[in-house]
Order: C-alpha cells, then sequence, then structure tokens
C-alpha cells in the first residue's frame, strides 16, 4: 500500500506538460536565431494553428466522397401460408446508392479545399507574426539588460559621490545641503536599478511565454543590441508587397471563395439527388427482379433559408476581407511613421551622448570636490545625466517595437536584423 501511495504521490509531482519534459533543452545562452528556431516548433499558438490546419484537412478528407452515403442494404423475409394450409418463406433484397446532382458534391469539395488554403495561409501569418514578437521580445529583453548596466554605471557614481559627500560632511569641510543633495541622487539611481531590474525580468518572462518555457527557468541571452537600419522600398510598393504576402488576408480570400461554393450549392439544393436502387425477391416460386430510382419532392422544404444563411455568410466574408486590406495598410503605415520617428529619435539619443552626460557628471563631480561648484550645479548634472539615459532607452524600446511592428504589419516582407545590414531589406 505504502509503495503505492510513493507512486501516486510522485505522479502528483510531474509537470502538467508531460511532454515539456520529453523535448529537447533550450539553448543555454539563447541567440535570436535559436529563440525563433524554438518559437516556431513550441509556440502554443502555432501549435494550435497546426492542429486547426489537420482538422480541416479532415474536412476535405470527409468532403472528397463520390457519393453522399454508403450503400444501403434491406433484407425481409415473411410466412406465406397456402389455401391447403402449406406455408412458404417470400425473400426480399434491396440494395440501394444515393448520388450526387447538379455538382453538390463537386462544390462540398471545392469549399473545403478553399478552407484547407486559407488554414494553411492562416498558420503562415501566425508564423511571420510569432517571429516578430519573439524578436521584439528577444531584443527588448537586451535594452533591458543594457538598462540594468547603464543603471549600475550610474549608481556607482552616485554612490561614489555620496561617500565623498558624507566624509566632508562629517570633516566639517561641506554643507548638509550638499551632503543631502549626494544622498538623493544614491537614492533615486538605486531606484532606478530596481526598475531596471524589474524590466529585465518582466522582459525574460514575456520571452518564456512566447517560447513555451517554464518562467521559473532563467534565460540566459547572446547577442548585443545593435539594430541594423531597415532599407524600405516606396510606401506604394511597400503596401502592395504587403497586402500580397499578408497570410491573413489570403485567408480572407480563400474564406470568401468558400462562402461563394457554398452559396452555389445552396442554390442547388433544390435539385434532389438521385437513388438509384435494386432488388431481388422471392414469392412462393417465383423470382422477382427490378429496379429503378427515388428523389425526395422539394416541395414544403425548398431551402430558402438555406440560400439566405449562405448569401450572408458570403456578405460577412467579403466585409471581413475588405476591412482587413484597410486594417493592413494603415498598419503598414502606422508602423513606418513610428520606425521613422524612432529611428530618429535613437540617432538623436546615441551612445555618444549618453557618454557626454556621464562625462559631464563627472566633471560636475570633480568640479564640486575642488570647492568650484555647488549643490545646484550637481543636482542639475544627475538630472540631466539620468534624464539622458531614460530616453535613450526608451528611444531604443521605441526603435525596436517599431520594427518588429513593420515585420508583423508586412507579414515578414520586413524583418530587423540585429547584427548588420544584411539580408535586413524586403525580402523577396
Amino acid at each position: 500500500m505504502r509503495f503505492f501511495l510513493l507512486i501516486g504521490v510522485a505522479g502528483l509531482c510531474l509537470p502538467a506538460g508531460g511532454h515539456a519534459a520529453e523535448r529537447e533543452q533550450l539553448p543555454q545562452p539563447l541567440t535570436l536565431n535559436q529563440a525563433l528556431s524554438w518559437a516556431g516548433q513550441y509556440n502554443p499558438t502555432l501549435r494550435g494553428a497546426r492542429i486547426e490546419l489537420r482538422r480541416s484537412e479532415g474536412v476535405l478528407e470527409h468532403a472528397d466522397v463520390a457519393v453522399p452515403s454508403n450503400p444501403q442494404l434491406q433484407l425481409g423475409t415473411a410466412e406465406r401460408e397456402g389455401p391447403s394450409g402449406a406455408t412458404s418463406t417470400d425473400i426480399d433484397i434491396r440494395l440501394s446508392q444515393t448520388f450526387w446532382i447538379a455538382g453538390q458534391g463537386g462544390l462540398r469539395e471545392d469549399a473545403a479545399k478553399s478552407r484547407l488554403s486559407g488554414a494553411q495561409s492562416r498558420l503562415d501569418f501566425l508564423g511571420s507574426a510569432t517571429f516578430a514578437r519573439v524578436r521584439a521580445a528577444f531584443l527588448q529583453a537586451l535594452v533591458a539588460e543594457r538598462a540594468v548596466a547603464t543603471a549600475e554605471d550610474v549608481l556607482q557614481v552616485n554612490r561614489d559621490l555620496e561617500n565623498y559627500a558624507k566624509r566632508r560632511l562629517e570633516a566639517g569641510k561641506a554643507t548638509r545641503l550638499e551632503a543631502n543633495t549626494a544622498r538623493i541622487g544614491l537614492g533615486r539611481s538605486q531606484a532606478l536599478l530596481a526598475q531596471a531590474e524589474n524590466r529585465q525580468a518582466q522582459a525574460r518572462l514575456q520571452l518564456a511565454e512566447l517560447l513555451a518555457v517554464d518562467p521559473a527557468k532563467s534565460i540566459s541571452l547572446q547577442g548585443r543590441l545593435n539594430p541594423a537600419p531597415l532599407e524600405l522600398p516606396s510606401q506604394a510598393q511597400l503596401l502592395q508587397r504587403a497586402i500580397a504576402r499578408r497570410g491573413d488576408l489570403a485567408a480572407a480570400a480563400r474564406e470568401v471563395s468558400a462562402s461563394q461554393e457554398e452559396l452555389k450549392l445552396a442554390h442547388r439544393q433544390i435539385v434532389p439527388n438521385l437513388t438509384v436502387f435494386g432488388f431481388y425477391g422471392e414469392e412462393e416460386t417465383n423470382e422477382i427482379t427490378g429496379g429503378g430510382v427515388s428523389f425526395e419532392l422539394p416541395l414544403l422544404h425548398r431551402f430558402g433559408g438555406e440560400r439566405k444563411q449562405a448569401q450572408a455568410e458570403l456578405d460577412a466574408a467579403r466585409l471581413e476581407r475588405d476591412v482587413l486590406q484597410l486594417t493592413v495598410r494603415s498598419q503598414v503605415l502606422s508602423a513606418v511613421a513610428d520606425y521613422e520617428a524612432a529611428r530618429q529619435r535613437v540617432a538623436a539619443l546615441s551612445d555618444e551622448v549618453v557618454d557626454a552626460a556621464r562625462q559631464n557628471f563627472e566633471l560636475t563631480q570633480r568640479a564640486f570636490e575642488a570647492g568650484e561648484l555647488g549643490a545646484p550645479a550637481l543636482t542639475a548634472a544627475q538630472d540631466t545625466l539620468i534624464n539622458t539615459r531614460r530616453d535613450y532607452l526608451d528611444a531604443l524600446e521605441a526603435l525596436v517595437n517599431a520594427g518588429t511592428d513593420l515585420e508583423r504589419a508586412t507579414g515578414g516582407l520586413v524583418v530587423m536584423s540585429n547584427t548588420s545590414a544584411a539580408n535586413s531589406g524586403p525580402r523577396k
């Protein structure tokens, strides 16, 4: 009994996703390409889309049949009693088969093929969108790493200043105002580091969610943030190629085609399918054979509701396609505008600008130690350093968001590279 109890407890301790323990381990440290490859295999959204694709394949297999139903076999027997009291057995055998009429089977198959093609296009779009999200999460994690590194740098210089101001105050060479100013700078830099560390933790949690890995496990990243500038074609070319590439637009077009086939089918349902049958019977000593056809008479149910429903489904599919086309154009133009603005912000707030703010703070600190400047100048230098650092990191984050938004909006036509300008432009 104790043995089985231990087995039961061990079973409860196993992770809920048993398949996760059986798959390969996430590479550590993780590169961007490895993260994209991993997401392509394990991301839940993509796995769900592949399941939906298999469901559409099953629908097509069900629709791809030559006849509406299997043959029907009927067997019957009866006892017959003659005038003299003698009995005989009558036998009746009937075999029937229903056939499609007016091309209804072909229309069902064509509609299922269109939906299967739409499911494949939808999977392609979700793949490009997921890769863009993974790229964004990975690059945002690198931005967060840089935020932590710069926050630690700001903390160190402010700690040195605070220690110096404290020693001068104890020696009677500094005022309480100067010491308080240094202490305030230290507290702000400590809060800055705490914020940066939380930002890093949240970025890695988001990446873990996209990769479908245990969020409790740490992820070490390999790579430095160095987004290459995107080479964009003209606005007209970009819109045209993005619309042609977006898989969700292709899926919407396939849905329109499927709805058109179903509307034709609804109109043809008024033509009844034909059932052909043959029979064989024995009555006393006589054998009876024959055959015939049968079909429903569309008198009471004339499929008017089905036609209205199919027309409404077609109108809805067309509306969704048209709205999506406008949405795609808006997404592309919005992403381009955001990217151009973010690129200019990053160019204006480069590493050199942040370094200049840090040098100004150090120069102010030296002048303060030499007694040439007072607390107001020190406060201004602290504000400049912290604000410049924040503005630079915000610009980097905006650049990553805009670049990956543009990747999603164009269906993967434009991809932000993190290494060099090679392969960063529009895909062929």
